[in-house]
């Protein structure tokens, strides 16, 4: 049983990354605390049938979806990938507010560094499938 809980965790982890959402965010919209949110992502607790439908409904998945568990190595590998591309970006958004550009300025460059972190993310998910003989 410890499997399924962690596997799923991973699952609800990674949709709620690639979705853009904070577990706070995430949370909120279905309507349970962060806290719980945590334990179920760390594999810790399982999630009722109601908040797995609501993870669904927000993160616009199928449930066939949120229970596709069968190649972990690759959703970790996924994960790494997308906590990367945030941590990159968060720093180039903290780099220009620092040099105080005016705003279309600013969204100029946070534009061109978000497209250049896409495709970098985009790359290495590339490499990956096709390290796992897997077409992208």
């Amino acid at each position: 049983m410890g499997y399924l809980k962690k596997a799923l965790g991973e699952n609800i982890k990674l949709i709620r990354k690639s979705k853009g959402l904070t577990q706070e965010k995430l949370a909120e919209l279905i309507e349970i605390d962060q806290r719980q949110l945590a334990r179920i992502e760390a594999g810790e607790s399982f999630a009722t049938a109601e908040t797995l439908e609501k993870i669904c409904k927000h993160a616009e998945i199928s449930v066939k979806t949120l229970f596709n568990i069968e190649n972990n190595e690759t959703d970790n590998m996924t994960l790494k990938v997308i906590d990367d591309y945030q941590k990159n970006y968060k720093k180039l958004v903290n780099m220009i507010k620092r040099t105080a550009l005016d705003d279309k300025k600013t969204e100029f460059f946070l534009l061109a560094g978000e497209a250049l972190e896409k495709r970098i993310a985009r790359e290495k998910l590339k490499g990956f499938l096709l390290a796992l003989d897997m077409k992208p």
